[in-house]
């Protein structure tokens, strides 16, 4: 009988350190989510960087059928409907820009302890008038103590043709 108490309480206590740890991990990804949001506002390349993992990460926009449709009507030169950069490019179309802000919704995330996925509804805006949105998925991997983007992948709307509602 003590033994079954035993690891019955054990088992309690593990998974309430998991709890703890899982939540921590989630405070510190909104934080990450926060810094990425504050750095576009105050064109902060610096903090913006050291949030992202080190090699390889994939950035890809892919533009909603409606608009591809609005921008092939415009432009028919126009045949992609995504596209590839870095965040050292965005980053600095940042800096290029006069003000630019972007705002995350309904962020979800699901993570253990080494790697995390987060997906949320984004508003993307320029001189205070919102320039498009979409959904966006970013991968993440914890790096020394330190959660990092290692992918950014997003739907895009463009909102002069579609009005987020």
């Amino acid at each position: 009988m003590k033994t079954a108490i035993t690891i019955l309480l054990l088992f309690v206590s593990l998974n309430f350190i998991s709890a703890q740890q899982t939540s921590k991990d989630k405070e510190e990804i909104h934080q990450l989510l926060n810094s990425f949001m504050q750095s576009i506002v105050k064109k902060d390349s610096v903090t913006f960087n050291s949030l992202f993992f080190k090699g390889n990460v994939n950035w890809i926009g892919v533009i909603k059928e409606k608009s591809q449709a609005k921008t092939i009507e415009d432009n028919p030169s126009i045949v992609k409907n995504y596209f590839t950069s870095t965040y050292t490019s965005f980053i600095q179309s940042i800096l290029r820009d006069k003000k630019s802000e972007e705002k995350f919704e309904n962020i979800v995330i699901q993570n253990d302890d080494a790697i995390a996925s987060v997906t949320f509804d984004y508003s993307f805006w320029s001189e205070d008038s919102m320039t498009n949105w979409g959904n966006e998925y970013w991968q993440l991997v914890k790096i020394n103590g330190q959660w990092k983007i290692s992918s950014v992948l997003f739907s895009i709307e463009i909102s002069k043709y579609y009005p987020k509602s």
